[in-house]
């Protein structure tokens, strides 16, 4: 697990005080969720269609501060302590032309991840749900705009 371990430590002590019954907590907490951003980037980096968004963060160093912002996303969504400080979905991702197949493909990564994982599938529905709303703050690209 390359993410900080005390910070995982502390999101789990807080989801347990002030949201027990989250999606966060009934998946296995920050530690499954560091799990699946782990496996999610791999298989990211290793699709040919997703690889070139990461290469620049890949040679920078930067793919390790990125996985953090995802866990911290992630843990949020999930009902998790709020704890995420990254820009908002358009900005960070409005100059990367993303198009709708792309962003269909990484959604799809990450549901099949959280299903390897054994994430339950009400929580599968509601990340499906959560990930179809956000789709036009993300998809920027050529067809973009197509609902």
């Amino acid at each position: 697990m390359t993410q900080d371990a005390a910070l995982l430590g502390q999101l789990d002590n807080e989801a347990q005080q002030t949201n027990p019954s989250s999606a966060f907590v009934a998946i296995g907490g920050a530690g499954a969720v560091s799990a699946v951003v782990e496996e999610f980037y791999s298989r990211l980096l290793a699709d040919p269609a997703t690889t070139g968004f990461f290469t620049p963060l890949v040679e920078s160093d930067g793919l390790a501060a990125l996985k953090r912002h995802q866990v911290l996303m992630l843990t949020k969504v999930l009902g998790g302590p709020d704890r995420y400080a990254g820009r908002d979905l358009q900005t960070s991702h409005g100059h990367l032309a993303i198009t709708d197949e792309t962003y269909r493909r990484v959604s799809l990564h990450l549901l099949t991840v959280m299903h390897d994982f054994k994430v339950p599938m009400d929580i599968l529905q509601a990340a499906d749900g959560i990930l179809g709303s956000v789709r036009p703050l993300v998809v920027t690209g050529a067809h973009g705009d197509a609902q």
